[in-house]
């Protein structure tokens, strides 16, 4: 066997791991969500350029190299290809995650964090950005969302609602 099909293997490999890791992050988010309780309102991420940059880059890739395989009866283009499209089906999914918040906590980044663990939140207003500092276990952590700029209102409203039943 070549090093050049060693490397192709591995590269195939590679990815297969990838879309491994973003599939079993949507699965342990779609789990979390369930701790969720009471009235749960919604906001949608904001998805940055670089995001969609990714993205388009992964689909004209894999695209290209399906149909370069399938033009020239090259197998590992072809699996390549559609392993990269199948990975940026994946990742757009993980990109389209969503901030909940219920009455019982709230889940950011595929995680369910519960008020009595955020210790601060707050906004970054240029960025757009939902900040919350978390102690659990001992341990201090620091979580970002990306949101849209006009429901920063509506979040700390909710927030102190919830966190701090203002």
């Amino acid at each position: 066997m070549s090093k050049s099909s060693n490397l192709d293997k591995f590269i195939i490999i590679l990815y297969v791991v990838m879309i491994g890791f973003l599939a079993y992050r949507i699965y342990k988010s779609t789990k979390e969500k369930k701790n969720l309780e009471g009235e749960i309102t919604t906001f949608a991420k904001r998805v940055s350029t670089m995001e969609y940059i990714l993205f388009a880059m992964l689909i004209a890739t894999g695209g290209f190299n399906l149909y370069n395989g399938l033009k020239e009866n090259i197998q590992y283009n072809q699996i390549t290809g559609g392993v990269m499209i199948v990975m940026a089906i994946v990742f757009f999914f993980v990109t389209k995650e969503k901030l909940y918040i219920g009455e019982n906590g709230l889940m950011m980044t595929g995680k369910f964090y519960s008020y009595k663990e955020i210790k601060k939140f707050g906004f970054d207003p240029d960025r757009g950005d939902f900040v919350i500092l978390v102690k659990s276990k001992g341990q201090e952590s620091r979580h970002a969302a990306q949101v849209n700029k006009n429901n920063i209102e509506t979040i700390n409203t909710l927030m102190r609602k919830y966190k701090l039943g203002k």
